[in-house]
């Protein structure tokens, strides 16, 4: 969200955001209002989530020991971390929400950015999206 300076959508959807101390430290533009939490490195992740990056094992046993009832990650590791039954959104699923509850006024927009600065990792593939905007095309009709 930072990359498209949305990151205060964040604690307009969600109130209270957490992150863990190694990832905040990591993190360029450090918004005032998050919550950082220390690490929790001997905290156990599921089999499924064994492939998942140092940061992204630092923000799940962040997460998993203070027992978040959502975590905000992207990439493959979020599917796995879903199987682990870890519920987690990501930066589309932000957007959606935002644009929902009339925080944002389009999706596509944000979609569009986040492709232009190089991350494309954070985005579903693109039969999901091309799904995504006829739901949207539908949900303004209405």
């Amino acid at each position: 969200m930072t990359a498209i300076r949305r990151e205060k959508l964040l604690e307009q959807l969600y109130g209270q955001v957490f992150m863990a101390r190694s990832v905040y430290e990591a993190v360029e533009q450090q918004p005032a209002w998050l919550e950082v939490i220390d690490d929790a490195p001997d905290h156990p992740l599921p089999a499924r989530v064994a492939s998942a990056t140092a940061s992204e094992a630092a923000t799940l046993r962040a997460a998993l020991a203070a027992g978040a009832s959502l975590v905000l990650i992207d990439g493959p590791i979020k599917e796995k971390a879903k199987l682990s039954f870890i519920k987690c959104e990501g930066a589309v699923s932000i957007l959606v929400a935002a644009y929902r509850e009339g925080l944002l006024t389009a999706v596509k927009l944000m979609v569009k950015a986040l492709t232009a600065l190089g991350h494309e990792d954070v985005l579903p593939p693109p039969e999901t999206l091309d799904a995504l905007w006829t739901a949207l095309d539908q949900l303004v009709e209405e």
